[in-house]
Order: structure tokens, then C-alpha cells, then sequence
């Protein structure tokens, strides 16, 4: 009895806790297609296979309601159960949803001419990135044939503070935007160059403003530096930024790689219509 009694108390604390969030929910949302969305989210921020019991808890939802919900997303190929467990992974009409992104905009068809120039020219990993909420988040990546070491995974995210890219797709923001992006930073000492608080992160974006190219100058990683550049739609606004990065730059080749990763993003955003 004293099992049954505890389990009854977790379903009236999750019924306590859906109710709340139905009524703090938009008037549109269509509660089904938002916990099924939720849990989809689930498996990209894990990026591991997940069970029944393991979505529920993170949602705060009863397990029967997402057992069903997954038994949907694996009839529609957008889960599939994971060979003799009970575990699911991401299925393969998820991954053909996310190519339709990836192969119907001109930015990463754009994106990705540019990245194998930048690629060409310097010799290390380049990247196209966007910013998402409060995280930089992977487009494209290229790499050179004698450097298999990878920065950031397409699809990945990273966070804004400690890189080059993330300092580029909010330096042109009103800052309080900036301010809100960052809301729920934790600012972790990653090395003796990290940026560490929101008032020098603002700082620092005064200097990419200036120079028009952001660095990350081993703030993340040990011996790795990164160099990125805005890119801009017709109307002027940052919708991107295209980065290399790469172990042991020499602090005389810093400039070079900032005014070179400058002048690609230029051209990138030309090609997306913006002319200055």
C-alpha cells in the first residue's frame, strides 16, 4: 500500500503541475502537438537513445500519455525502438524533416561554397552558424582532408560566451536582447581567457563591432583559436556567421584570419543581397 500511495501522490503533483501549465500556455497551443514536439526535443538535447520512463520524468508527464505519444512518433518513423531494449532513438523521417532546412535555404547552399573557400585559403575546420534562443547552433561544417577534428557538429549547439560565433550573432543586437539571451548563462571557467560575466561579454562585443570580426582567443579551449564574421540579409540584419577555427594560429597570423574571415562574410552576405 505504501508503493500504491506514493505513486498516487506523483500523478496528482504531475495533474497539479499539467493544469498549471494549461492555463499558462498560449490560447493557440494544441497541447498534443506541444508534448509531442516536447519530446522530440527531449532526444535532441540528449542525443542519446531514451525510454518511456526517462521522457516522462524530464516532462513532468504521465507515462502512459507518453508512451502513446512515441508509439505515434515511431509509427511515423520519427522514433524508432532501439533493437531488443526498450529504449527509442530518432528515426529516419526526423532526420529528412531537418534536410529540408538544410537543403531549401540559400544560406547554407551559399554557406557551404564559402565555408570550402575558407577552407581552401587558411587550412582549418570552418563553420556557419545561427543563433538559437540562447545558443549557437550548427549549420554547416567543413574540414580539410589532413585536419578530422571536429569544433562543432552540424545540428550541435554551443554557447554564446566562450566563442567567436556566438560573440557575432549578438553583437548587433539591442542589448537587451543580448541581456535576455543570456539570462540563464552560467558563465564556466573553461581557461585563464574565458569571459566570465555578462558585463565584460558586453564589453567585449564593443570591440567585435569594431574590427566587424569576433575572436575566440583560447577562451574555450586550450591552444584553439577562433575567428568569425557576421553575415547579413538585403535588409542588414545578422541572420548568421561563418567562423574557422583551428589549434596553434600564431598571434602574427591572428589579424590576417580576422580580415580574411572579415572580407568571406562580405561576400556571403552579398550573395544574400546585402549591399553596404
Amino acid at each position: 500500500m505504501k508503493d500504491s500511495k506514493v505513486n498516487i501522490d506523483d500523478n496528482e503533483n504531475i495533474e497539479v503541475k499539467e493544469t498549471k501549465a494549461a492555463k499558462e500556455a498560449p490560447y493557440f497551443m494544441i497541447q498534443s502537438v506541444d508534448r509531442t514536439l516536447n519530446i522530440l526535443q527531449c532526444f535532441i538535447e540528449e542525443r542519446r537513445p531514451l525510454g518511456v520512463s526517462e521522457v516522462a520524468r524530464k516532462l513532468k508527464l504521465h507515462k502512459s500519455v507518453v508512451h502513446r505519444l512515441m508509439l505515434t512518433l515511431q509509427a511515423h518513423s520519427y522514433l524508432e525502438q532501439v533493437k531488443n531494449t526498450d529504449k527509442y532513438m530518432v528515426g529516419p523521417k526526423a532526420f529528412e524533416f531537418g534536410s529540408v532546412y538544410t537543403n531549401s535555404t540559400n544560406l547554407v547552399d551559399e554557406g557551404r561554397r564559402t565555408l570550402v573557400e575558407l577552407v581552401d585559403r587558411l587550412g582549418f575546420t570552418a563553420h556557419l552558424a545561427i543563433l538559437e534562443k540562447d545558443s549557437v547552433l550548427y549549420l554547416l561544417n567543413v574540414e580539410p582532408e589532413n585536419l578530422k577534428y571536429l569544433f562543432g557538429a552540424v545540428g550541435q549547439r554551443r554557447p554564446i560566451y566562450n566563442t567567436a560565433l556566438g560573440k557575432c550573432l549578438t553583437a548587433w543586437l539591442p542589448e537587451e536582447e543580448v541581456v535576455k539571451a543570456l539570462e540563464n548563462c552560467k558563465f564556466e571557467k573553461m581557461t585563464d581567457h574565458t569571459i566570465l560575466s555578462l558585463e565584460a561579454f558586453i564589453t567585449e562585443l564593443e570591440r567585435v563591432r569594431q574590427v566587424g570580426f569576433a575572436i575566440d582567443n583560447e577562451e574555450s579551449s586550450f591552444g584553439v583559436r577562433c575567428f568569425a564574421a557576421p553575415v547579413r540579409n538585403q535588409d542588414g540584419e545578422v541572420i548568421a556567421a561563418i567562423s574557422v577555427s583551428g589549434y596553434a594560429v600564431a598571434e602574427e597570423k591572428i589579424n590576417e584570419f580576422g580580415i580574411t574571415i572579415k572580407s568571406m562574410a562580405s561576400q556571403l552576405s552579398r550573395r544574400m543581397g546585402h549591399f553596404e
